[in-house]
């Protein structure tokens, strides 16, 4: 079966405006999605999990991106964390990741501190930007170790409960608004030393391919498969918005319909193309990797650099068709508004931006 069918495309496409104005997923696509186990791509099937390769996620993932930007960004983040059962004690991956509400929240910034106390590991801190913090049934944020020994000053992850967590509401960024990426604070949090984990190191629980390819380029192809989706809505959305002004525009000034339709065929192709360039690049270094191999720097810089590319290309032809498409494209009710401030958000994302000027 089709992960993202007509039903959840017809369910989440109908709830999206209202989303967006309540800033949170709506109910009844929360429970389409634990359903479907839409958070739980890259969750072992031991733990109720679906457990897809690379590649066939990313497809998901896209998929789900052109049904609604914040509706895939959640299904994209909230699967990537099940990388994270690899790296966790397995007796407290089985206790926390299977439940059928399955979803994380978190932060990689290391802006907590730990002080290990007996059993465990007090936890403060602040962490901005946890995509999903209204529906999470788990955070992991990321501290640095306190403990007057020889791990004192060491990064480690952390998993918290929710009721250890409180959810500051301050996600106001102009896309992605159903998100819910707030920021969270946790004071005096005791964690026990199974719900430390880190992610770089060597992990072999619950093992499957996904779990052993590198995680820095894992997780910028995930994000990338996210804008993929929306930059794909956007063109097919203003193809169809450019159809409906077609006879008044060929009436009043035909020129103008035959220069947007250009605009649009010419950075849609572009865009295209980066596309397939980015799920080559993904196969290559996957089929390197199941053949046993090592994944070596060819392979993985050639995914990041056609992450950055794709994003780029698809944030790139809808800024330059923007303009074009007339004024109510302007009203933020207008779908497209609501399609292109989503793409330059997912795009933002640190791991999709080349300061390099090499793109």
């Amino acid at each position: 079966m089709k992960m993202i069918d007509a039903q959840i495309t017809e369910t989440v496409r109908r709830h999206a405006e209202s989303m967006e104005q309540q800033c949170e997923m709506d109910a009844g696509v929360l429970e389409l999605i634990y359903d479907r186990r839409l958070f739980k791509l890259f969750t072992p099937k031991e733990v109720g999990g679906v457990m897809l390769d690379l590649p066939e996620a990313l497809h998901v993932f896209e998929d789900a991106a052109w049904v609604d930007g914040s509706f895939g960004w959640l299904v994209q983040i909230g699967s990537g964390a099940g990388f994270f059962a690899t790296v966790m004690e397995p007796d407290a991956v089985r206790e926390l990741f299977t439940t059928r509400e399955f979803y994380i929240a978190g932060s990689d910034r290391p802006m907590g501190t730990a002080r290990k106390v007996q059993g465990g590991y007090m936890i403060d801190g602040t962490w901005p930007f946890c995509s999903g913090a209204k529906h999470a049934s788990l955070f992991t944020v990321t501290c640095r170790i306190a403990s007057n020994d020889m791990e004192d000053g060491r990064v480690r992850a952390f998993a918290l409960t929710p009721e250890q967590v409180s959810v500051e509401e301050d996600w106001n960024a102009f896309g992605l608004k159903a998100t819910s990426s707030h920021t969270i604070h946790a004071a005096d949090a005791f964690v026990p030393e199974s719900y430390r984990f880190n992610v770089t190191a060597p992990h072999f629980h619950f093992d499957h391919p996904v779990y052993h390819y590198p995680f820095m380029p894992f997780a910028t192809a995930n994000i990338a498969s996210t804008t993929i989706g929306i930059a794909r809505h956007y063109f097919e959305a203003s193809r169809a918005h450019i159809d409906g002004k077609k006879a008044g525009w060929m009436d009043k000034t035909p020129e103008r319909y035959r220069h947007v339709y250009r605009l649009l065929e010419e950075n849609e192709k572009f865009f295209l193309h980066a596309r397939k360039d980015f799920y080559d690049a993904v196969a290559a270094s996957w089929q390197t990797h199941l053949h046993g191999r090592p994944v070596d720097h060819y392979h993985l810089d050639g995914v990041v650099h056609c992450s950055r590319k794709v994003a780029k290309a698809g944030l790139d032809g809808a800024q330059a068709l923007h303009r074009h498409l007339g004024m109510e494209v302007l009203m933020e009710d207008h779908p497209l508004n609501r399609i292109y401030r989503d793409l330059h958000v997912a795009s933002q994302h640190g791991l999709l931006i080349d300061d390099t000027g090499k793109l």
